[in-house]
């Protein structure tokens, strides 16, 4: 390298949507201590959110025996598991400090608080009143209620948050981009007060609603509360009537039309992001797309690969936000099959052709096709309103590259989702034809050892080395010490001794021998040897 070669500084941007993983491969004592009450810690928070989770009861004696490590070991493996299959809870800052202290360790909200400070000291309209501690999902996003010196009364919102993996604007294009979002006046569209772009993150100031969003309205909860007391498990909700879905959710498909027509995909949507203002919806985080933020559902969309586009995740988080105002709870799935009983039909087949199995195989209609679903038709239609959204060809080109980048890592990440499917499936392949292959060798080596097994005792009893035979010739041998042995007569010596059939016969025939052999009179023998002699 160059010696006045310019080194560019590059940020790894962590995916936080990325839901972590965890094996536990083994145990040991760290500084006389183990890891379990740092598990304690973690289910006292866990506990906070109201979610129900059993914690493995703590041992006081006996708890390094090793059938009680590898016990405690699979448990704690099942709780961790148990966590991260809710995806609340796998995207919270204590179960990402929990399994990944190391990308965790910073303190992000005294980070926060000091950008804060340092956008709000050249701007002398505002003043900081306090943090709001986790108020949203977003791990990198902080709020602030802040008051206007000219409009001391009236609370707004300070929102700061830091520049995602997907920021492929530079600089001058993202203030182009967010002083045309300051000039936007859209019916469904909260207006933006303030934005500063830093080279960190964004601060973006607006109105703040005690009444807070469309998901508190649905879930009861008081938004200034942290995210996992109000969603966690909420006790109680009010879904939304069917005609109140179709309303509403007709103003958030003709709102998703306008920024798809710009050239800006929403790419955000969930309930959290909607507000309820005088029966007419308002999105917000509007600039979310070009901060490179993503998405509350990549985790699920990565899993598909036919949502590969901004305006298929637009869709998607679509269909999520009708199931979550028509029911009152989320879909903690990517997919869903079957409906509750007291779905209509109209919203049943909407939904059915944007979550179920089927439709995210084959792929989702476009976002104009389902502005046409008769399920709308139930509302009445909206006045038109003139809208002023500016925004120049060479901006307009930028964000379309851009968009083209978003959708890029999104279909690198499902490519590299399937690889690993693909590749644990042919581990458990390879697994099982090992096992397989195990048990037959494990077979035919059974099988071979019987088999040598009766072909020694058929050469035994072939070669006349049977126990019984052994025994009954030592006696006879015995016996017959100094006499002379007897030979055949001529007539059985010269027939052929008939094959033999099986090894039992084989053992009479040589017993009936030998007993014949021990009771033979010698006198009479030598009396009949002499007779075939004359003849």
């Amino acid at each position: 390298m160059a010696v006045f070669d310019k080194k560019i500084p590059t940020k790894v941007f962590l995916d936080d949507t990325q839901v972590l993983s965890v094996t536990i491969e083994n145990a040991q004592t760290v500084n006389g201590h183990t890891r379990y009450s740092d598990f304690v810690a973690l289910h006292s928070i866990v506990q906070s959110s109201g979610i129900s989770i059993i914690l493995p009861p703590k041992k006081l004696i006996g708890n390094m025996d090793k059938t009680f490590i590898s016990q405690r070991q699979n448990e704690l493996q099942a709780y961790l598991k148990t966590i991260l299959m809710n995806p609340i809870l796998a995207l919270s800052l204590p179960i990402k400090k929990f399994l990944d202290p190391h990308n965790y360790a910073e303190s992000l909200e005294e980070l926060a608080l000091q950008h804060v400070s340092m956008a709000l000291r050249s701007e002398m309209n505002y003043e900081l009143v306090k943090p709001i501690q986790d108020l949203g999902w977003r791990i990198r996003k902080h709020y602030f209620i802040i008051k206007s010196k000219l409009i001391p009364k009236v609370e707004s919102l300070l929102k700061w948050v830091e520049f995602g993996p997907d920021k492929y604007l530079d600089n001058k294009d993202l203030q182009n981009v967010i002083q045309s979002m300051l000039n936007l006046n859209h019916p469904h569209v909260e207006k933006i007060e303030f934005a500063h772009c830093s080279e960190k993150g964004c601060l973006i100031v607006q109105r703040f609603y005690q009444c807070g969003t469309l998901k508190d309205l649905i879930y009861g909860s008081k938004p200034k509360l942290n995210f996992l007391k109000k969603y966690g498990a909420p006790k109680h909700t009010k879904p939304l009537h069917f005609n109140e879905v179709s309303l509403f959710g007709k103003q958030i498909l003709e709102t998703l039309l306008f920024f798809h027509e710009k050239g800006m995909p929403f790419g955000h949507l969930h309930l959290g992001n909607i507000l309820l203002i005088d029966n007419s919806i308002k999105l917000l985080d509007i600039e979310n797309m070009v901060l490179g933020l993503p998405s509350l559902y990549r985790h699920f969309i990565a899993q598909h690969k036919k949502i590969n586009t901004l305006e298929a995740v637009d869709v998607y988080s679509f269909g999520h936000v009708l199931f979550e105002m028509a029911f009152g709870y989320p879909l903690n799935e990517s997919v869903c099959d079957t409906l509750p009983p007291s779905c209509p039909s109209l919203l049943g087949s909407l939904l059915e052709s944007i979550l179920s199995t089927e439709s995210c195989k084959t792929g989702l209609p476009s976002l104009q096709e389902l502005h046409q679903h008769p399920f709308f038709n139930l509302s009445s239609k909206n006045h038109t309103v003139k809208i002023n959204f500016r925004l120049s060809s060479t901006l307009k080109q930028s964000l379309k590259i851009a968009v083209k980048n978003t959708e890029k890592r999104l279909q690198s990440d499902q490519r590299a989702i399937r690889n690993q499917k693909k590749i644990t499936k042919m581990k458990e392949l390879l697994s099982s034809d090992e096992n397989l292959n195990t048990l037959k060798k494990e077979k035919m080596k059974r099988d071979k050892n019987s088999g040598s097994r009766e072909l020694k005792v058929d050469d035994i009893h072939r070669n006349g080395r049977s126990p019984r035979s052994n025994s009954l010739t030592s006696d006879s041998t015995a016996a017959s010490v100094g006499a002379i042995t007897p030979p055949l007569p001529a007539s059985k010596i010269s027939s052929p001794t008939p094959p033999v059939s099986s090894s039992s016969s084989t053992i009479n025939e040589r017993s009936a021998l030998l007993d014949s052999i021990c009771a033979f009179d010698k006198s009479i023998l030598r009396h009949h040897q002499s007779a075939q002699v004359l003849n």
